[in-house]
């Protein structure tokens, strides 16, 4: 699988996400918002089943993050930028990658002093 996402900021994400399917998802079109692709390279990129892709589509589907569009002969995901749920997502998504880049900035000594 190609690496969706990286840096010590995932870390944080997989801790109150967990390791799954909907946040590799997420990130893949957090990474770069114009991505799309069908059902099938949606299954290769992220090393998971037909299945699994499919219901997880579907999750986030419904929850309008992503939208599904037919574009000749292809049934495409997409993101759908215009829903308030997928800003909203994403503003967490930036915020917990600002707060987790400050953290890396501070000595040593500086997070040793915020511990007490």
């Amino acid at each position: 699988m190609e690496n969706i996402g990286n840096g010590v900021w995932m870390e944080t994400l997989r801790q109150i996400f967990g390791n799954s399917t909907h946040l590799k998802l997420l990130l893949l079109f957090y990474n770069d918002n114009t991505y799309f692709d069908n059902i099938t390279g949606l299954t290769k990129k992220l090393g998971k089943s037909h299945v699994t892709v499919r219901k997880v589509v579907n999750d986030l589907v419904r929850a309008g993050v992503l939208k599904e569009l037919d574009i000749g002969k292809s049934r495409v995901v997409m993101l759908n930028t215009d829903s308030p749920c997928t800003k909203a997502v994403f503003q967490f998504l930036s915020e917990i990658k600002k707060i987790e880049e400050e953290k890396r900035k501070e000595t040593p000594k500086e997070r040793l002093f915020k511990m007490y």
